[in-house]
């Protein structure tokens, strides 16, 4: 995606009944976040469960990658967060702010300490509420309540905690049931409270992935699937949308806590932010980015020559590539080379051209006096793919730049954790007067290339990716393609948005909030 579009975050939970060794637990946790980074770099954290300490339930976070919260770059200093934190549960987040500031206290899990072991609980969340201010104000509302952040994390705590009020421990299947009455959005939940029980739960539309394995009496539960197999379960499935893992008193049940109506897999999941090897509902992601690749090739306008070169913008929309070059019969050849040693920094030069030749390094040797087919996984904003093209032309030497996007054009904004809420910064809208739920016209499209300096753009086509995805359209979340939101606060969301967009408001907060 060229970095325009932000990933959001990732869960992970791991319950052993008979631990090996006290950091077992813990190490499993490392694992699977580390196999999750690529859906967030902002922070990271995680809670364990040990009887044997004096406090049961310890939470650490920092901002900053998984790395470097466990200071792996320092054996002594790493070790010693290993021993402190040991335990025979643990839940962990790695993040990337689709609400919320960026400092340390925003970093998940959050924690709520409490006398009562039922009422003292640790979470972390993957996704994000559509109603989130809806839910504020009802909160707000009541008698002396504050809230300290501007996140929707804050605001599950508080509705988790409402919902353990009372004399005794709660069913938690009851509790997730009263939860999904008031939420509105995306919400896949790990949760551990006083007594070490364990919960993993994804909403009822499913919209973001969630995979777990159970083995021996141990559980394992990851965001994606790459996680579990890194860590050795490889007998690994999706938990189904509405359903919740509990792991307490030495048990492992799958319990249902509501009901699902629908299902609304989000598409982007594997046009680009889920790792390529993570397979998520039954669908590997490589072979679905390589179907559209495929389907790509059917779209081909171009008359094939031997001065054409397919280059793929890494990483992401590498698989695509080399389907669509296979299916051309065009060499496909790295003119594009990452930097994968540029993390997180302020030393980024003053414009995009700078960021551009910080991540990526042009092959002149390859790209010069070539016709180049640029592939891309998706085109969010523009700006980013502008840059490339250019980039690729004026210090690759590229004869040509035909820009192609493996994802369908995207009209709309995400109110279920993508970092692209408003309609203005889209690139698509700034173009169509009123927009096309099924696709983009060859006018618009030619529009575009003309801007970004591309000699001809080719979009997926919805059908190309329902095709690709090989699950029914009813299933899936393409909002962001078509304006159908699955859920009714994500249909106001998108109403608020559009109307900011027609009278010309810059949207300097994100519609959510």
């Amino acid at each position: 995606m060229s970095g325009e579009a932000k990933h959001e975050c990732g869960i992970a939970a791991v319950s052993l009944k008979k631990p090996k060794d006290k950091f077992q637990a813990l190490f499993y946790l490392y694992r699977c976040l580390l196999n999750l980074q690529h859906r967030g770099q902002l922070a990271a954290g995680f809670s364990t469960y040990n009887k044997e300490r004096p406090k049961w339930l310890e939470t650490y976070k920092e901002v900053g990658t998984v790395n470097e919260l466990f200071r792996t770059n320092n054996k002594e200093k790493s070790f010693s967060i290993f021993k402190k934190y040991a335990g025979e549960k643990a839940i962990g987040h790695v993040r990337y702010a689709t609400s919320g500031r960026d400092s340390a206290s925003y970093a998940q899990p959050f924690e709520r300490m409490h006398g009562r072991l039922w009422k003292w609980f640790t979470f972390c969340f993957n996704g994000n509420l559509a109603n989130y201010t809806q839910l504020k104000n009802s909160l707000l509302g009541k008698p002396e309540y504050n809230i300290i952040y501007d996140t929707d994390t804050e605001i599950v705590m508080h509705y988790l905690a409402r919902e353990l009020m009372g004399k005794s421990k709660p069913d938690m299947v009851s509790v997730f049931r009263k939860l999904t009455n008031k939420f509105d959005g995306a919400y896949n939940i790990a949760f551990m409270n006083g007594y070490g029980d364990l919960v993993v739960a994804r909403d009822p539309l499913g919209l973001r992935p969630l995979c777990y394995a159970i083995q021996n009496g141990n559980l394992i539960a990851a965001s994606e699937s790459n996680a579990l197999v890194n860590c050795g379960f490889t007998n690994f499935k999706s938990l189904e949308p509405g359903k919740m893992i509990i792991a307490e008193n030495g048990n492992i049940k799958i319990k249902e806590f509501a009901k699902s109506k629908r299902k609304a897999y989000c598409m982007f999941e594997w046009v680009y932010f889920a790792n390529v090897s993570s397979v998520l509902n039954d669908r590997s992601v490589y072979g679905v980015r390589n179907r559209l690749g495929k389907e790509l090739a059917k779209l081909e306008t171009e008359k094939i020559t031997k001065d054409h070169v397919v280059v793929s913008v890494p990483d992401t929309a590498k698989a695509a590539g080399d389907a669509l070059a296979f299916e051309l019969g065009v060499p496909h050849v790295e003119g594009l080379i990452r930097n994968r040693y540029v993390g997180r920094t302020f030393i980024e030069g003053a414009g995009r051209d700078d960021r551009v030749r910080n991540k990526y390094t042009a092959l002149y040797e390859v790209l010069k006096g070539k016709k180049v087919i640029l592939v891309d996984d998706s085109i969010v904003r523009g700006a980013t793919c502008r840059q490339l093209v250019r980039y690729l032309k004026k210090v690759g030497k590229a004869k040509e730049v035909h820009l192609r996007s493996t994802c369908p054009p995207i009209k709309a904004p995400c109110f279920y954790g993508i970092d692209m809420s408003t309609v203005s910064e889209l690139l698509v809208p700034r173009y169509e007067k009123k927009m096309d739920p099924n696709g983009i016209s060859k006018k618009i499209c030619d529009k575009i290339a003309k801007d970004i300096g591309a000699d001809s753009l080719i979009y997926q086509t919805q059908e190309g990716l329902i095709r690709a995805i090989d699950l029914p359209k009813k299933d899936l979340c393409m909002a962001c393609l078509n304006g159908e939101y699955p859920t009714c606060h994500g249909c106001k969301m998108y109403k608020k948005a559009l109307i900011a967009f027609r009278k010309g408001r810059k949207e300097v907060k994100r519609t959510c909030e």
